[in-house]
């Protein structure tokens, strides 16, 4: 059984981050935090399997359900702001929610946008411990991102369509290279890793991502 935790962060005058915390009743040493995209919620395909399969191998979870794209404030700022906003907003729900909580491990997982507060997680190093992370349609286009993914030491797993607008060919054989990467390219999938009028190969293609994020997460996760 779980207990579900729903619940929000006022940062300040302009930031409420709503979350929502899955903790199971015998306690976990692990907990995987979830950064959707900017459209691409928690409650999406790629978010809810994950999520399922995190309770069914005995990880917590935490969905940071922040929703910029309806924040004028946050819309206003220039870009390097918006960035530290988003990262900020993470922070202040991590710190919130688990700093008492007495979990051994951190898994992050994260989609599109949320690479970017996840990169600079993984450069920063504020709350992360024994991290393990899950890289869903990383902007790879986005130095930061590529960089944090580049010269990780920590285990990361990376999945990407070769019809994602951030697909650069280039960068991506240079991840390959770091041997704490897996990197997996999905043939015809697209940012939402999706293939395009197939909807038969698509779940297919979710099939194919879950089973990766499983095995990564069960290799990784403290025992």
């Amino acid at each position: 059984m779980f207990q579900f935790i729903e619940n929000q962060v006022i940062r300040n005058e302009n930031s409420t981050i709503p979350y929502t915390w899955i903790r199971s009743e015998q306690p976990s040493k692990s907990i995987c935090i979830m950064l959707p995209g900017l459209g691409y919620t928690t409650q999406r395909p790629l978010f809810h399997y994950a999520t399922g399969i995190c309770l069914h191998n005995h990880v917590d979870v935490l969905h940071i359900n922040y929703n910029f794209v309806k924040n004028q404030h946050f819309r206003e700022l220039p870009k390097e702001d918006q960035e530290q906003w988003m990262y900020e907003d993470v922070k202040a729900v991590v710190e919130a929610v688990l700093n008492d909580a007495g979990y051994e491990q951190c898994i992050l997982l994260s989609k599109s946008i949320g690479t970017i507060p996840m990169a600079m997680e993984w450069t920063q190093g504020t709350f992360l411990q024994n991290s393990v992370g899950v890289w869903l349609t990383p902007l790879i286009k986005e130095d930061q991102v590529y960089q944090a993914l580049l010269e990780t030491e920590l285990p990361s797993l990376y999945v990407i369509g070769d019809e994602d607008h951030h697909f650069v060919e280039e960068r991506i054989a240079a991840l390959e290279k770091n041997p704490f990467i897996s990197a997996i390219v999905i043939p015809k999938a697209d940012h939402s890793l999706e293939i395009n009028h197939d909807t038969s190969a698509s779940i297919e293609a979710m099939k194919e991502i879950m089973e990766l994020v499983e095995a990564f997460i069960m290799k990784n996760k403290v025992l």
